[in-house]
């Protein structure tokens, strides 16, 4: 038997010469090719999140929920504030009617450092309210972004600076060049407390149905003061 020349051994494995279902297990076809299916799945994908999005919108009753949730936080936020500043009016209310010792004098600047710091971003509940809270985008939704905006400006303006007044009062009990700041701030508080409520019934009409309360307190009037 003689062997093949190297003509014929190169005849044998022409690729050229081999079948047409041999070459094209040797070849992927352009569509089967992984960079291709790669592309194709995340166009899917894509395509799969954006339906989703359309076919799926939210429902009033998760809308809702999501509120509700949202203004719980708020209130968390702001329950040590709400507490600080009654304390402080109290505070002023009773040493205008003089009805204080001089024990109870002796605590109050302490006291209201505290009342302060639990009306400012030094404060822990009101900092991590403050980077926590993302309102949700709906038309109930940016209503609520308006009533927290307004709860901050309530929290860390209003009252932080009828606080500040109410130290410097007792500071320099002589000296009454803060009261008409301090009347001021506690008009500011009741005017921004009506909007921040009138932000969340807002959501509730659209939203149809009555949303969590918002505990911002009403506070005592200032005696003496208009």
């Amino acid at each position: 038997m003689t062997s093949p020349t190297p003509d014929e051994r190169a005849s044998a494995y022409n690729p050229a010469s081999m079948p047409a279902s041999s070459l094209a297990t040797t070849k992927a076809i352009w569509y089967r090719r992984p960079w291709f299916l790669l592309t194709l799945l995340v166009a899917v994908g894509v395509v799969v999140s954006v339906l989703a999005d359309v076919t799926s919108p939210i429902t009033a009753a998760q809308d809702a929920a999501d509120q509700n949730a949202l203004i719980k936080q708020v209130n968390q936020g702001i329950a040590p504030c709400s507490y600080a500043l009654t304390e402080s009016f109290s505070f002023f209310n009773e040493w205008r009617a003089g009805r204080l010792t001089s024990g109870d004098l002796a605590q109050i600047p302490k006291l209201l450092t505290d009342d302060q710091t639990n009306c400012s971003l030094a404060s822990g509940p009101i900092y991590d309210m403050s980077n926590s809270v993302v309102p949700v985008n709906t038309p109930a939704g940016k209503q609520i972004g308006l009533m927290y905006q307004t709860v901050l400006t309530w929290v860390t303006g209003d009252a932080l600076h009828a606080i500040e007044d109410i130290q410097y009062s007792f500071a320099h009990p002589g000296d009454t060049t803060r009261f008409n700041d301090l009347a001021r701030q506690a008009r500011l508080l009741a005017s921004d407390r009506t909007v921040a409520l009138q932000y969340l019934a807002n959501a509730g009409n659209i939203l149809g149905q009555t949303l969590t309360n918002l505990k911002l307190p009403v506070m005592a009037p200032l005696r003496g003061l208009t």
